[in-house]
């Protein structure tokens, strides 16, 4: 078969090997990474609760009551909750085989294996299998990424949602689906973040354009408006359908999570260590574009610029931005979007590319539109030479750092950064989320602290000691929320959280143990001040 001529039934039994091999390395490490931030606070408590519910459906005397719901279903969360029910579900399906971490952090792994499908198929659509997989295996070999589809969290769903809602509206305006379905994906969107309430922007602006450009046809009009009414119309029943909290005061509730929300934002600061200053609000600008060019790895970012900037070049109408579907610009507003909304003014970003995970799918499909354009303007190469070559520029170097990263892919920085050293020398945040507080770690401390030992946490939440503790990882004689002094601090070296005490203690003291990343710390264990 022509490598550039699509087969339906065998793209499919390439896609669906491609999301089994995902899913399958994904899940060989779910529970190598510790428990971040966000899954001991509220994401493991949340599912854990909605888990019993579930559970207690046929038994529970009025599972539907106010009562009964808001007991099991009440999070001081201000996201939606159906990420929370699927790692729930997961947890009771899976438990008696799998650890409980493992069975919550399964959903992610299966998002991470139908988002590389997904990303394969719609390059397929234009470009050959080489390519395609290219895209696909780069979104997958970039380490922040891969990091993050190993978490049970929010993020790794939008990133996914927003994209598969994204292609929904494409297609739709291409004549290729109907238009429920985008509607059925944005709804599932907006279920999963509030961070999709952006998501039309891009989209809208891109089909506007596409549709004035490429025949201004009153079908396509019409298909774009039924689009719009379809996600207007199924939008709020699955949102409010799905978390049974919203069912009981349904308008107050709404009211209270999206002002609360935009409250809570504004009013807490998380605080950021970036270039060597600490930023409590009104990020610098070119945060999120310095991340991108410090964490995607050498070769991809180099392809998805390929894929970028040779439409500007003109030419061959193949490679412009308004060739007959579409689609580069199309991805090209779909990556800037999630950077622009931390680029604008009193923008904050902080926890590295998290708050801008999205773009990296659209980056990811540029980077097989680099390789695509990459062959074509080399034909004397021939097909087997250019395979070989191109997958061990991406594979070796993407296998190596990944394993050597593990499990702290969430600590990733480039060449371009000097890699983690060379990161840490610029003032860059070593880590963020207490991944880095493995079980290995915490059988060091175990190890290392003497009974009844007060060890006082910082730079992270009580929460995940406490989920530790419960879990018997830790040893339960070790208090951790007494009053000072204490025998021991526990440092995450989260630099945008460092005050006085955490400072003397990473630039004066001598640690008793360490996480360490190419000898740059990310955990520290310290004596008495």
């Amino acid at each position: 078969m022509n490598d550039n001529a699509p087969a339906p039934r065998r793209e499919l039994a390439v896609a669906a090997a491609l999301a089994i091999g995902v899913l399958v390395l994904l899940t060989l490490q779910l529970g190598a990474p510790g428990v971040t931030w966000d899954e001991a606070y509220p994401n493991f408590p949340a599912a854990i609760k909605q888990g019993e519910w579930i559970r207690g459906l046929f038994t529970l005397d009025a599972p539907f009551s106010k009562e009964t719901i808001d007991e099991y279903w009440f999070t001081t969360s201000d996201h939606p909750s159906p990420p929370r029910t699927l790692a729930a579900i997961s947890r009771l399906l899976f438990s008696p085989w799998l650890d409980e971490v493992v069975t919550m952090r399964l959903p992610s792994a299966l998002i991470g294996g139908l988002l590389a499908a997904s990303v394969f198929l719609f390059l397929r659509e234009s470009l050959s299998r080489t390519a395609a997989l290219a895209g696909a295996a780069a979104l997958m070999l970039m380490p922040r990424v891969w990091g993050h589809l190993h978490l049970f969290s929010l993020d790794a769903p939008i990133m996914a949602w927003w994209f598969w809602a994204a292609l929904a509206g494409y297609h739709v305006i291409e004549r290729r689906w109907p238009a429920w379905i985008f509607g059925l994906a944005y709804a599932a969107a907006f279920s999963t973040k509030l961070h999709s309430v952006f998501l039309p922007f891009p989209l809208l602006t891109w089909a506007i354009i596409h549709i004035v450009t490429h025949g201004n046809e009153r079908a396509q009009w019409k298909r774009l408006a039924a689009a719009i009414a379809w996600a207007a119309v199924l939008t709020p029943l699955i949102y409010i359908g799905s978390q049974p909290w919203l069912w009981h005061d349904t308008g107050q509730r709404i009211v209270e999570r999206f002002f609360g929300y935009a409250e809570k934002t504004g009013a807490r600061p998380i605080p950021l260590y970036y270039l060597g200053t600490i930023y409590f609000d009104n990020t610098p600008w070119h945060y999120p574009l310095v991340m991108v060019l410090f964490t995607v790895p050498p070769l991809i970012l180099i392809l998805q610029l390929l894929g970028m900037a040779l439409p500007l070049s003109g030419g061959n109408q193949k490679y412009t931005w308004r060739d007959a579907s579409g689609a580069r610009l199309f991805l090209l507003l779909h990556f800037l979007t999630p950077l622009m909304l931390v680029i604008l003014p009193l923008a904050q970003a902080y926890d590295g590319c998290r708050l801008f995970l999205p773009c990296f799918p659209f980056a990811a499909c540029f980077a097989g539109w680099g390789a695509q354009l990459l062959r074509d303007k080399i034909p004397p190469l021939k097909p087997a030479v250019f395979q070989i070559a191109l997958w061990s520029l991406l594979l070796i170097p993407g296998i190596y750092t990944g394993v050597a990263m593990s499990p702290y892919w969430l600590s990733y920085y480039n060449v371009f950064a000097g890699g983690v050293r060379g990161a840490h020398r610029l003032g860059m945040e070593s880590t963020y989320w207490c991944d880095a507080l493995t079980r290995d770690f915490l059988d060091e401390i175990n190890q290392t602290l003497p009974p009844g030992a007060s060890m006082r946490p910082l730079s992270m939440p009580f929460e995940a000691i406490d989920y530790y503790k419960s879990r018997g990882w830790l040893r339960e004689d070790i208090v951790h929320n007494g009053d000072p002094p204490y025998d021991y601090h526990l440092l995450q070296c989260r630099q945008g959280m460092f005050r006085q005490v955490e400072w003397t203690l990473y630039r004066q003291r001598k640690p008793l143990a360490a996480v360490m990343v190419d000898g740059v710390p990310l955990f520290l264990l310290y004596g008495p001040l």
